[in-house]
């Protein structure tokens, strides 16, 4: 008898690379979506909530409710990413009005409905874009928390810098509160932060190899990849698009890919050059577990893996 499904909800702000986290996870016959909620990230709420449908659409997944979320954080401006992203959130694919609507009710609400009554031995949530989501349903009904096996999170930087400010990653900065409050809800965490992230990228050679398997999707996936490279070389050139959001589901799916160490941490909120730093305290209680190592090579065999039906 084979093993039941995960059970996954995925937040996220679509976004190229999330985009691809979606693709691994719809495609893989181990993960069960069973939600998707979008926050405003990437690019404004609206055109995170349309582009998570398009994907849902391409990969004949219209059935996966898409619940939109919150519109801005929780005390800031909302802190978008269009010059990186381009206007539409979603370079390299075709953008259209998606046949299914947005889900009835609000994110925040569906998450603690969702988290309230979960299956046996509970949710494993993807955070892929800021936090404002969970935190608001945490705040609303702490309870929710005891609803999560496992939170996977790409999100902030220690060692390799931030991409926003010097000290701060993008999904953190855009709300550091929400952050905090996240982390301190004691769930069992992994974070994927760009110390990891910037280990695994999307060279041409690998892209090369994606594009040449058989299939709409793996044109698909080489088609959101080749965007995000001619994206990051704009900005960053003699650099490849790292696998940011991919990684969580990199995580779910193959955790011998990765190494961690436990560690409890803890956002700066105060305003000033750190605002939006995460600080990392080793302990070997936990609750978090901060990734410190990816294999890039066995990243991309597990992509190729998952487009040919193997993972």
């Amino acid at each position: 008898m084979s093993a039941a499904r995960l059970p996954l909800i995925i937040d996220c702000d679509p976004g190229i690379d999330d985009a691809v986290m979606l693709m691994m996870a719809f495609l893989s016959p181990r993960l069960d979506v069973r939600a998707i909620t979008t926050v405003a990230g990437n690019v404004p709420l609206r055109l995170t909530s349309r582009n998570a449908r398009m994907i849902c659409e391409r990969m004949g997944r219209g059935d996966v409710p898409v619940y939109a979320g919150c519109p801005r954080p929780m005390t800031q401006k909302a802190v978008t990413a269009e010059d990186f992203h381009g206007m539409t959130g979603i370079s390299g694919i075709e953008v259209f009005e998606p046949k299914a609507p947005l889900a009835k009710g609000h994110a925040v609400n569906a998450l603690i409905d969702l988290l309230s009554a979960p299956p046996p031995g509970g949710y494993t949530v993807i955070i892929s874009g800021p936090m404002t989501n969970l935190a608001a349903a945490l705040v609303m009904a702490p309870h929710i928390a005891s609803g999560i096996r496992e939170l996977v999170v790409m999100g902030g930087a220690d060692t390799a810098g931030g991409n926003i400010t010097p000290t701060a990653e993008f999904n953190i900065y855009a709300d550091p509160i929400a952050a905090n409050i996240v982390f301190d809800a004691n769930i069992p965490t992994v974070v994927l932060a760009l110390d990891a992230t910037h280990q695994v990228r999307a060279a041409p050679p690998r892209v090369a190899r994606i594009r040449a398997l058989p299939g709409a999707n793996a044109a698909l996936m080489a088609d959101l990849l080749d965007a995000a490279n001619a994206l990051e070389t704009r900005w960053r050139p003699g650099l490849w698009v790292p696998m940011h959001d991919p990684s969580t589901t990199g995580w779910i799916l193959a955790p011998h890919l990765f190494e961690t160490k436990p560690c409890r941490i803890t956002v700066t909120t105060r305003p000033g050059k750190d605002f939006g730093r995460t600080r990392i305290k080793d302990t070997a209680k936990g609750p978090h577990r901060w990734v410190t190592k990816a294999d890039d090579d066995g990243f991309f065999a597990l992509i190729e893996d998952l487009l040919m039906g193997r993972a």
